[in-house]
């Protein structure tokens, strides 16, 4: 049975972060389930921070049950104090392993695909991380089940600035050399956005 994320993406306002953030916290608090809130750290969005709130979820009954009981007046207030929102729906292909005790960073990285290469893409990337060492961080793979399907995401989370730096340097080694140049071979196009973990919780 999959897993899915289902999360949603607030740019808020400027001058309106501490608000967006404040009420995603309180949503999330109330909720059940893995799920943790983040802002947006050393990236620009353009306009104010990017909040996302996040669920992991077991099922795709647990994603329409969430759907079913969504407060859509919590939610309109919410937005109210944002420039966008977007929902995203995210099939779970391999759960994040080896994560730090006290997370304090996340990294996510979207890979996209060149037309018709997703599915390379994805092996390839799944190849590289079997190839991590034991103990080392493997991030969480995804991609999307609703809309671009050319997208692939690979997700880190850190307990420190400097614990990011060491697993970025792990794939300078030689060993990973191959499979990231098949990776720039088959990609269209790659960005990675930064964020502080505000809040996190797993049951």
């Amino acid at each position: 049975m999959s897993s899915y994320v289902l999360q949603v993406n607030r740019v808020a306002k400027p001058g309106h972060s501490k608000d967006v953030l404040d009420l995603v916290t309180t949503q999330f608090e109330k909720g059940s389930g893995s799920r943790n809130v983040s802002i947006s750290a050393f990236a620009s969005t353009g306009s104010g921070h990017l909040i996302v709130g996040a669920r992991v979820l077991d099922s795709i009954e647990k994603v329409e049950e969430i759907s079913d009981n969504l407060d859509r007046e919590q939610s309109d207030r919410i937005d109210s104090h944002c420039n966008n929102v977007q929902v995203e729906m995210l099939r779970v292909i391999e759960s994040i392993e080896n994560p730090p005790s006290v997370p304090k960073f996340m990294a996510r990285n979207l890979l996209k695909a060149k037309p018709g290469k997703a599915g390379e893409l994805l092996s390839v990337l799944l190849e590289l991380r079997s190839t991590f060492p034991d103990g080392v961080l493997k991030p969480l793979i995804t991609v999307p089940y609703v809309g671009d399907q050319d997208l692939v995401r690979a997700t880190g989370i850190y307990d420190s600035l400097k614990s990011f730096e060491n697993h970025s340097d792990l794939l300078v080694e030689d060993t990973f050399k191959p499979y990231l140049q098949k990776i720039r071979d088959l990609r269209e196009s790659f960005i990675r956005y930064t964020a502080r973990i505000t809040f996190i919780r797993s049951s």
